[in-house]
């Protein structure tokens, strides 16, 4: 080495810091339905010095970023507070329109009034043509109406005010009878405890139906176990009546043909 050179500590490129979300650390709100991204919180530590040795001059220092688990905050503004409010008015006005669609529906085809717009159009076909959905879905508003209608007939004077307000809740219940429909409706008030949700009114005509299932598979096998014993019976029956009149005539006496009438009448 030239007794000129001066020793030069080696370069060495510093740690970029980097961008991480932070809890704690106030931001700049974003311009997107104000969604708050926190900035980094960066520490700046010394390196430790060896012991021992004099420290060279000029050490360097290390930029270390510090990680921190963060959540996404979202800031809502008053015109944001009062849009929602808003639409959720226009949701509680119109939730139950599927009702006034239903009966509609129902007069329309009940007296055939969708020839006055086409003499040629079946129901269904108006359906289509004039309102763009399917005949399905015309005759599943038309039984949400007709059901809530059972309901309100049935329940109302009994001093029940609270029905069906929406097409999801109503729907399981069209699947039922009208006097099943009107004791389903009874446990889901029951058991709402002030909260009809769909879930709730589908749970319980899904246990309606599977007790009324239970119910007609008994009788079945009920009916089927009687028929059993009257086909057993009308058999012997006709055993007897065969029995009776396969002697021959000379040979038959009133005292046989009441043995055999008495067998008949124990077997009625």
């Amino acid at each position: 080495m030239s007794e000129h050179a001066t020793w030069e500590p080696p370069v060495r490129g510093r740690l970029n810091p980097q961008t991480v979300q932070a809890e704690g650390v106030d931001a700049p709100e974003s311009k997107d339905v104000g969604i708050v991204t926190p900035e980094a919180k960066v520490a700046a530590v010394e390196s430790p010095k060896p012991q021992g040795v004099r420290p060279l001059k000029g050490a360097m220092k290390i930029e270390c970023v510090e990680i921190i688990p963060s959540k996404t905050v979202f800031v809502f503004s008053d015109a944001d507070r009062v849009l929602f409010e808003a639409q959720e008015d226009v949701i509680a006005k119109y939730i139950g329109a599927f009702l006034l669609v239903g009966e509609a529906l129902a007069v329309i085809k009940g007296r055939e009034l969708q020839r006055i717009w086409n003499p040629k159009l079946t129901f269904d076909e108006y359906c289509s043509k004039k309102w763009g959905f399917g005949a399905t879905y015309a005759y599943r508003l038309i039984s949400g109406y007709e059901c809530v209608q059972n309901l309100k007939d049935q329940m109302a004077p009994q001093g029940v005010a609270v029905f069906p307000t929406n097409e999801a809740q109503v729907r399981p219940l069209t699947s039922l009878l009208p006097k099943d429909q009107v004791k389903a409706w009874s446990q889901v008030l029951k058991k709402a405890d002030g909260n009809v949700t769909a879930t709730l009114v589908f749970n319980i005509v899904k246990g309606v139906s599977a007790k009324k299932s239970d119910k007609t598979t008994a009788g079945k096998e009920a009916s089927g176990a009687g028929a059993e014993a009257e086909q057993k019976k009308l058999n012997a029956i006709a055993k007897l009546v065969e029995k009776a009149l396969s002697v021959k005539p000379a040979k038959r006496s009133i005292k046989g043909l009441s043995e055999v009438l008495e067998k008949i009448q124990g077997l009625l």
